[in-house]
């Protein structure tokens, strides 16, 4: 019995054993894979960059003048092209001496805040200096 019960723990030891290192290597390959799509995204960004800078600068140092774009234009087309600018500038109308509702300025709209308390204030003081009796000693 004894015999047996070691057999099984060294069977189970060299199974662990083997897993372990099945293991060991998906984990190398799941690593590697990873870092070969890594790569494989870092040079195709830099790629794309690098055509888009050459394209930039292609475009700034090939730009056609305005002479070289009027010469491939033809008669018929600048007609045509000035019907549908006229048809897209929308209609103005320019009044002279219109009187318009403006904004007030800063100081108008500090006086328009401040009047309505003094002009109250000043009815208010007003108001008592009249009702007051002429012999009250609060009145000095």
């Amino acid at each position: 019995m004894g015999a047996s019960a070691r057999e099984i723990e060294r069977q189970i030891k060299e199974t662990r054993d083997r897993m372990d290192a099945n293991l060991t290597q998906l984990e190398g390959r799941t690593k590697s894979g990873a870092m070969r799509f890594g790569r494989y995204a870092a040079v195709g960004l830099g790629a794309l960059l690098l055509a888009g800078a050459a394209f930039f600068i292609y475009r700034r140092t090939r730009k056609p003048t305005l002479k070289d774009r009027l010469n491939e234009l033809s008669l018929d087309h600048l007609r045509a092209l000035a019907e549908q600018m006229r048809e897209k500038l929308p209609s103005v109308t320019v009044r002279v001496n219109e009187k318009t509702a403006k904004e007030p300025g800063t100081f108008e709209s500090i006086v328009r805040e401040v009047a309505p308390v003094l002009a109250g204030t000043a009815g208010t003081a007003l108001l008592e200096r009249l009702v007051r009796a002429p012999d009250d000693p609060a009145a000095e």
